[in-house]
């Protein structure tokens, strides 16, 4: 039999879920912008390190 492991938040780590929730929201509302302002840093890091 294999061993089986259940894992809970405690209250303290569930208080945490409306923050994270949160973060997952913007993220998801601003993932272009992330994306452009990510591909913008590596083309100019790119350039300097060439």
């Amino acid at each position: 039999m294999p061993v089986r492991v259940d894992y809970a938040l405690t209250p303290l780590g569930a208080s945490l879920l409306p923050v994270m929730q949160a973060i997952k929201c913007w993220a998801e509302t601003h993932i272009e912008q992330v994306t452009d302002a990510r591909e913008t840093y590596d083309n100019r890091a790119s350039r300097t390190t060439a």
